[in-house]
Parts: structure tokens; C-alpha cells; sequence
């Protein structure tokens, strides 16, 4: 009992140091019994995975690189949280993507490795071993300064999107609801991935744990200003994905896997009601009517225009759905009184003659308006472009272009890419090469078939 309590004091205290305060990290507060597991740099995992360096976090998840002793590769820990409902949300992701690494033929979708539940000291803990990706398309498109991509690179992301999507759809019949930038990420160089592990995550591993013997040593005054020197310190490192993913965006053709399917669901088995970020988030949602795969065809227009631009194509705030609704209507035009009548929510939002309730749209300006006026592009290329989004942004899902339609439209079904850039396999340390044996029986190992 007093070994238990002396970790849990020993790990609030390295959190504290690292993380209070910190919108860049989950906070102290989320380490307790049915939340996150408080992992250290060196732990194992399951026999074979050694964690070096936290990679990032979210809602339910951490996410950890670690070294697989057993191959002798890279991998990504997505370790969940352990309360009950977390748990069961771990085991749809995992059939999910037991049914996607059945299926799939080396598509543009993460790779699933291993799955198996991690006994820690605030619970049981599902742990889903990934390849290693780079950095997401949010990130890319903020590097380029929000002025969007190149027309073929963005024709290349785009393409490679709509063949993972038709793969879902079609052939496994999952709807991914959470269709986002930030969930569309990179695939890495050999050389990439060397330098995640060598050049900087290693320093920034050790950086911290010479900070954190010093810190036991300092006052409480001191420590307060010890970490006003840290935080000085640490806006001058850059991101480790920021600064090993340095890019000359003009040039380089990427080759891109759809990742995070935490809040996927079966298009005949829905898991919940409202999905979608708000800004990617189809009007059959918004409205609370039927929703099926039309809805991630939907996001990925948002998506497409987001690249193309550097800007969102619907931005409002928080669950401003009026406000939503009118800025879909300024660039599509009058809502149908078909679509108006139908859904859940319809009369919170639209009077019976289909007006808008809550506000008034003043003005109109077509997709391809708006491309012309505000983003400067020539008529033609605008107009192709438009003419790509609009099957996409059709107000009735069932009308919506699939996947599949989308892959013939002349925008982009001329396209060829070749990706010299990008390995399929996982890069092997040969340098560092360890003979270990796994414990194949581990009766915690959820088996992939």
C-alpha cells in the first residue's frame, strides 16, 4: 500500500513539473482511477514495448513512441483511459479496426499492429499499437502560413482520401463520423523517423529528466521560477513534429492515411446521435435527421476546400448551428422546403415556409464566386474546383455524390502520383538490435484475426 502511494506521489510531482498550467498537456487531474495511465520514459509494455518520448494526447487516449524490442521497430501507443465506458468505446475502435486490417490491401488507412489491456495503477487500460505517422494536415497547412497547398498536392491529398473512403464505405461498411485535418496525417521517411528517435526525441527525453533531478532539489521559490525559466525555454523548442517534418511545401507530393477511428461506428449499427467537429459537420446532423456514409463525403469537401484556400469553409462558434446553417445557405443558395421539414431539430432551425427561424441571410455568393472574389483564383480553375465541392455539398445525403463518383470527376481522376518520398514498411534499428522473445500467451492480448 505504501509503494502504490509513494508512485502515485512521486508521478503528481513529475507531472506537476512538466505539465501544470499547461494547455499543451492533460493536466494532473486526469491521472486518476478510470482516466489515464501515468506512464514513464523506459516502461515496457506487454514483454516488447519500451516508451521513449509522449507523442500527444486526447479526450480519452495518450499517445506514446515506443520501441518494439521484438522487431526491432517504431511504433505508437494509443494507451485509453480505464474507466468502464472508455473501455467499451476501446473495443468498437478495435473491431472497427479488426475489420479494416481483414479487409484491407495496403490502403491510405493506419495500420492496427497489436492490441492488447495494460494492468496499471489506476485500472485496466486498453493499449492499440499503430504504425508511426507524421504530422497531421492541420499542421501542414498551418506551415505553409494558411494559404492552402498547391493545386496538385492538394489533388494528390484529396484522391488518396476519397480511395480510403470508398474502401470503408463499400467494402467495410464503417462510417468514420470524424472526418478532420487533424485525423488525415503524413506517412514518414526512413530518415524521418530516424530523426523522431535520434536527433529529437531522445534529446528532448533527456532534457526533461536532467530538469526533473534538479527540480527535486530547488525550493518552492526557486521552483517557481524554474519554471518560469522553463516555459521560456520551451517556446523557444519547437514541436518535435513541427521541427523533424520542415518541408519545402512547394515541391513535395504527400502520401497520406486517414488515422483515429475512436468515434467510427457500422453504416447499419450507429454508436451515437451527433457526430462530426462542428466545422465539418453535415446538415443531416446538424438537422437530427438520418445519417449514413454521405456524411463523411460531406466533411471531406470541407476538407478539400480547407486545403486548397488555407481557410475553413464554414467557421462558427460552438454549437452555433443557426449561424452555421445560414453560411451553408449563403453558399448554396435557398434550402429546399423538403430538406427544411425533416429531421429531429428542423423546427428549432427553419419556420414551415423553410425561412430560416433564428436569423436572415443577406446575401448570396456562389462557391465559385467566392473563390474568384476572395482567394483570387482564374474563372476556369475556379469553376473546376466548384464544380468538384458542389456533388459533395449537396443538402440532401442521399443525393450526395459517393466516394466512388467522386474518384471519376475530371478534377481529379487524370491524376497520377507517383510517392518516392515514403516507405510501406517500418523502419528497422538495426543499430540497436535486441534478441527478446515475447510472451505470446499474455491472456490480457486481444488477438487480431
Amino acid at each position: 500500500m505504501q509503494g502504490d502511494l509513494r508512485i502515485n506521489l512521486d508521478f503528481q510531482e513529475q507531472d506537476s513539473f512538466y505539465s501544470d498550467e499547461d494547455e499543451e498537456e492533460e493536466g494532473i487531474k486526469n491521472y486518476q482511477i478510470g482516466r489515464f495511465h501515468p506512464v514513464f520514459i523506459g516502461e515496457v509494455f506487454h514483454g516488447r514495448y519500451v516508451v521513449i518520448q509522449k507523442l500527444g494526447y486526447g479526450n480519452f487516449s495518450t499517445v506514446w513512441l515506443a520501441k518494439d524490442f521484438k522487431t526491432n521497430t517504431f511504433v505508437a501507443l494509443k494507451i485509453q483511459r480505464s474507466a468502464p465506458q472508455s473501455q467499451e468505446a476501446a473495443l468498437d475502435e478495435i473491431e472497427i479496426l479488426q475489420t479494416i486490417q481483414r479487409k484491407s490491401r495496403n490502403i491510405n488507412i493506419v495500420k492496427l499492429l497489436n492490441v492488447f489491456v495494460h494492468k496499471g495503477l489506476f485500472g485496466n487500460h486498453y493499449v492499440l499499437i499503430f504504425e508511426i505517422l507524421g504530422q497531421n494536415l492541420l499542421e501542414l497547412i498551418r506551415n505553409c502560413d494558411n494559404d492552402g497547398l498547391n493545386l496538385e498536392q492538394c489533388k494528390s491529398i484529396i484522391k488518396q482520401i476519397l480511395i480510403a473512403l470508398d474502401f470503408l464505405h463499400r467494402e467495410c461498411g464503417i462510417i468514420h463520423t470524424d472526418l478532420k485535418p487533424e485525423n488525415i496525417l503524413l506517412c514518414l521517411t526512413t530518415e524521418q523517423i530516424k530523426d523522431i528517435v535520434e536527433k529529437g526525441q531522445i534529446k528532448q527525453r533527456q532534457y526533461y529528466s536532467e530538469q526533473l533531478n534538479k527540480y527535486y532539489k530547488l525550493s518552492k521559490s526557486d521552483k517557481k521560477k524554474e519554471k518560469r525559466k522553463r516555459q521560456k525555454e520551451k517556446k523557444k523548442l519547437q514541436s518535435i513534429k513541427y521541427k523533424l517534418q520542415q518541408i519545402d511545401s512547394n515541391k513535395r507530393i504527400f502520401q497520406i492515411k486517414i488515422a483515429d477511428f475512436g468515434n467510427a461506428c457500422w453504416v447499419n449499427h450507429h454508436l451515437s446521435e451527433v457526430i462530426q467537429t462542428q466545422k465539418y459537420r453535415a446538415p443531416e446532423v446538424i438537422l437530427g435527421q438520418y445519417y449514413g456514409t454521405s456524411a463523411d463525403i460531406w466533411s471531406l469537401a470541407c476538407i478539400a476546400f480547407e486545403l486548397v484556400t488555407g481557410d475553413s469553409l464554414f467557421d462558427t462558434e460552438f454549437e452555433d448551428y443557426d449561424t452555421h446553417l445560414k453560411q451553408i445557405q449563403e453558399i448554396l443558395g435557398p434550402f429546399p422546403i423538403e430538406f427544411t421539414s425533416v429531421g429531429k431539430y428542423c423546427r428549432s432551425y427553419f419556420k414551415h415556409d423553410g425561412e430560416l427561424r433564428n436569423v436572415k441571410v443577406k446575401h448570396y455568393c456562389s462557391l465559385q464566386q467566392l473563390l474568384v472574389k476572395k482567394y483570387q483564383m482564374e474563372n476556369f480553375e475556379a469553376a473546376q474546383f466548384a464544380d468538384f465541392l458542389l456533388p459533395m455539398l449537396n443538402v440532401f445525403s442521399y443525393k450526395r455524390a459517393t466516394a466512388s463518383q467522386m474518384l471519376k470527376h475530371p478534377w481529379i481522376s487524370k491524376q497520377q502520383f507517383k510517392f518516392h518520398y515514403f516507405i510501406e514498411v517500418p523502419f528497422i534499428d538495426n543499430e540497436h538490435e535486441v534478441n527478446s522473445e515475447s510472451d505470446d500467451e499474455d491472456l490480457d492480448r486481444v488477438d487480431l484475426q
